[in-house]
């Protein structure tokens, strides 16, 4: 006899014994119980299909992953934070970027007046302009770091306005052949003593010009305090005196600052802040005749790129999408070194492969970090409070005390 058939029979005699002897198959005390059933779905009902996680070209996942999103967010928010050093912007780039980061410091010293105006730029290759009317005697030369362009170098009490940066495009070409500013803040600390100081310092953050002058516009042609201004922060650099009358300025006395420290952070206004700009000399690279391939920064004529002075660099130093911080100073000792600045970039692009082709050295920790806009516009939206751009850290060396504002933040 089959399995089932002695299966059924032994099931069938034992019921009936139970039956026989009053045996019940229910529990005591407890209702029988609904069987739930699911219902039949109709043919007609299409059937819901699971969709498989977006991908993007290369197999590599979209999504940024936790570590890269806060490293992205804390970048924009302390860029002085050790941690921040190697972080990526979190958009829908998918392929591998390798970091680098660029460091300097700088000495603002006052005028005979006691005056100092100036601002920094959200660019290593153009980092810093300064008036020669009331700059103070801001001579990058005697920082860390610093070199002056030829045209409009800034030198000590100079009767003439200038700019200086603090790695050139050629330098920057033997590490990354296209790059961008991942993020960049600045900080001031006081420098007199606590009897001497005296005066207050003024700070505020401005939008960047979209038509910027490059890297070959400041190394070749003389420019004055409007043209200049004008096509880096949207006014003469001989009016940062007044941002004084700038809505969101932020006012600090020289004692505030010689008990703690300022920090701005150059947050962009605009994604377009990250649109990856190229370090290639151009100006060997002719094209047609009559073709005139017409960019900022790029001088040429009727043959193509032509800049042999400078280099035909497009867009290397673009500030578009970018923030400055101006600060002035107004009232201190006059001729004196009342304020020291440092001020960081954060870097990601590609690797100059024709260099590691000569035996340089490329960086080995090159990865992705493909998120999308919305988590770059979420993190910027975040680092733009007013309470973040601007942090009065009163223990500097306390590196708990200089992230201490950054654990309510979240995505």
């Amino acid at each position: 006899m089959p399995m089932a058939q002695q299966t059924k029979k032994l099931k069938s005699g034992l019921d009936m014994y139970m039956k026989a002897k009053g045996i019940s198959h229910k529990v005591p005390g407890r209702k029988p119980q609904k069987k739930n059933r699911r219902p039949r779905r109709d043919m007609n009902t299409p059937v819901r299909q699971r969709q498989p996680r977006r991908v993007g070209v290369t197999g590599m996942r979209t999504s940024a992953s936790k570590a890269d999103i806060e490293q992205f967010r804390l970048a924009l928010c302390d860029p002085f934070n050790v941690k921040a050093i190697g972080a990526r912007v979190i958009d829908s780039y998918t392929l591998p970027t390798a970091t680098y980061h660029v460091r300097g410091s700088m000495k603002l010293i006052t005028n005979s007046t006691g005056d100092c105006i100036g601002a920094f730029l959200p660019n290593p290759c153009f980092a810093y302009v300064g008036t020669g009317v009331n700059g103070g005697g801001n001579d990058p030369l005697q920082s860390n770091g610093w070199s002056k362009f030829t045209e409009n170098p800034i030198t000590t009490f100079a009767a003439s306005p200038g700019g200086a940066y603090l790695i050139s495009p050629t330098t920057l070409n033997t590490v990354l052949t296209e790059y961008r500013v991942v993020s960049w803040g600045v900080r001031f600390l006081a420098k007199d003593t606590a009897m001497a100081s005296k005066g207050k310092v003024y700070l505020a953050v401005v939008p960047t010009t979209e038509n910027a002058p490059s890297w070959n516009t400041m190394e070749t042609v003389t420019g004055t305090d409007i043209s200049i201004g004008e096509y880096t922060i949207g006014m003469p650099l001989t009016n940062i005196a007044g941002i004084v009358n700038l809505p969101g300025v932020r006012t600090f006395s020289m004692q505030d600052l010689l008990r703690g420290e300022v920090m701005v952070c150059g947050t962009p206004t605009n994604p377009v802040f990250y649109t990856f700009k190229g370090t290639a000399d151009r100006s060997n690279t002719t094209w047609n005749t009559g073709q005139v391939l017409a960019d900022e920064g790029v001088f040429n004529n009727t043959t193509g790129l032509v800049n042999a002075t400078a280099g035909g660099r497009k867009d290397v130093a673009s500030l578009r999408g970018g923030r400055a911080v101006l600060f002035c100073i107004s009232g201190a000792p006059a001729a004196t070194n009342e304020l020291d600045v440092e001020i960081v970039y954060h870097l990601e692009g590609t690797p100059n492969i024709a260099s590691a082709n000569s035996g340089q050295l490329i960086p080995s920790s090159m990865r992705p970090s493909a998120g999308s806009t919305a988590l770059v516009e979420k993190a910027m939206a975040v680092a733009s409070a007013a309470s973040v751009v601007f942090q009065y850290i009163t223990d500097p060396a306390n590196v708990t005390a200089a992230t201490r504002a950054l654990a309510f933040l979240g995505l």
